[in-house]
């Protein structure tokens, strides 16, 4: 009776009770079963601990494992290399020191250049965070750019405009008790902090690495040749750069930082070469001069890129005291004159494609590099969104763009997706200006 209650207590199993030869040792070794029955607790509880531990270590190699998975990435169904004429990806707010978001943005950057690799990735702006570079050998520089996109198809130009974090938004106090407010010349920073936009234009940062091309205070156009490789058989030439043979993509690269009017006020206004340093006159003077020389030139097609948007549901235009928009928006009448096919921005921490009724322009808004605003549309009115919206989303991602005869498609990528999350085909531009 004694056995049977102490198998109705603890209900051992015969290889838990190895050491018992009868029922009567039982009753004479009590003592010696709570030993055992100490050990054992602690045994089974130390187990469980070392179980708890490697379920948790599962559970996060998993979770590792699934944010560096690679998808099968396949090219869009409507993608044929052999009658691309160009492609280009086109990313924006990245430059976080390589953090998880800006990694997962650059590793989907990777995959997808293996379907449709560029020929040159153009950045919107605030491309080093928190507040620009502070010389020509930041260690951010490397942080954030060369030792994050690393990938073979990724090795090609990178043609930049500024940002307001690249002329030093944001800048903290004791960065900004550490470094020099208001140097009046280059000589000044030799050897000390010296946050400039200057930098990311400085020679010496394009000798780091030979991909970065940057524009600031100022308006440049690039022009690139349409048409198959000169590298196809059919061509005959074996270079590998486009044969011209359908006209030329020109994209103008316009600093719009200048045009913002409450950065005049922030205490980074003063910094070399910065803020008050540039002339909106100039830069607008610039833009109607050049799109009017790109358009009597005969090019095929005309993009504009800046960091701040004319058209945006982010929160730089939709919040009650935010005027971004409205400081651009001198800029559209120009697109419209010079038959520009699209408006390419950052600054939104998100995606958009906006395309209103009675405007023949189309608005890309890609800022989506590294960090987002999560939810940033969810209260946004479906009838407001219906107008113009034709897509938006709060992800990490980027754009690519292939240029084929008479259409741009725009392929929208987010993290996470193997395929496009969504794509616009824009045509080339007929309205009268």
């Amino acid at each position: 009776m004694g056995s049977q209650a102490l198998r109705a207590d603890f209900d051992f199993e015969e290889e838990d009770r190895f050491f018992i030869s009868g029922v009567e040792q039982v009753g004479r070794s009590r003592n010696t079963y709570e030993h055992q029955l100490r050990k054992r607790k602690w045994v089974v509880g130390a187990l469980v601990a070392v179980g708890s531990l490697g379920l948790v270590a599962l559970i996060l190699g998993l979770a590792w494992g699934l944010s560096r998975r690679k998808l099968d990435y396949d090219c869009p169904h409507n993608y044929d290399a052999s009658s691309a004429d160009l492609v280009f990806y086109v990313i924006g707010d990245w430059g976080r020191g390589g953090n998880a978001n800006q990694q997962a943005t650059a590793r989907l950057m990777a995959d997808v250049s293996q379907c449709m690799p560029p020929k040159f990735i153009i950045s919107t702006g605030d491309n080093f965070y928190p507040n620009g570079l502070s010389s020509a050998t930041d260690p951010q520089f490397a942080q954030s750019f060369t030792n994050v996109y690393t990938a073979p198809g990724l090795q090609v130009p990178w043609y930049a405009v500024m940002g307001n974090h690249d002329y030093g938004d944001s800048i903290d106090k004791a960065t900004l008790s550490s470094c020099l407010a208001a140097p009046t010349s280059l000589e000044e920073c030799a050897g000390k902090c010296c946050i400039s936009p200057f930098w990311q234009t400085d020679p010496q940062l394009a000798a780091r690495d030979r991909r970065w091309n940057a524009t600031r205070g100022n308006v440049v156009t690039r022009s690139f040749p349409l048409g198959p490789p000169l590298g196809d058989p059919a061509s005959g030439n074996g270079s590998g750069t486009s044969s011209g043979s359908k006209g030329t993509l020109d994209i103008l690269f316009m600093d719009t930082v200048p045009f913002i009017r409450q950065y005049n006020s922030r205490n980074w206004a003063s910094f070399l070469y910065g803020f008050k340093n540039q002339s909106t006159d100039a830069i607008r003077n610039q833009l109607e001069q050049q799109l009017n020389a790109s358009y009597n030139s005969g090019s095929k097609w005309r993009l504009v890129v800046g960091h701040h948007p004319i058209r945006s549901y982010g929160s730089h235009c939709s919040q009650y005291d935010s005027y971004d928009c409205l400081d651009m928006a001198f800029v559209a009448p120009y697109l419209r004159e010079y038959r520009v096919a699209a408006y390419i921005n950052g600054h939104d921490h998100d995606q958009q494609l906006i395309k209103p009724a009675d405007d023949p322009l189309y608005y890309v808004v890609t800022g989506a590099g590294s960090d987002t605003r999560a939810g940033e549309f969810d209260g946004l009115d479906p009838e407001v969104r219906s107008r113009d919206a034709l897509f938006l989303s709060d992800k990490q991602g980027f754009v690519a763009v292939v240029m084929a005869g008479d259409t741009m498609r725009l392929h929208y990528y987010t993290t996470g997706q193997s395929t496009p999350t969504y794509t616009r085909l824009v045509p080339l531009p007929t309205w009268s200006p």
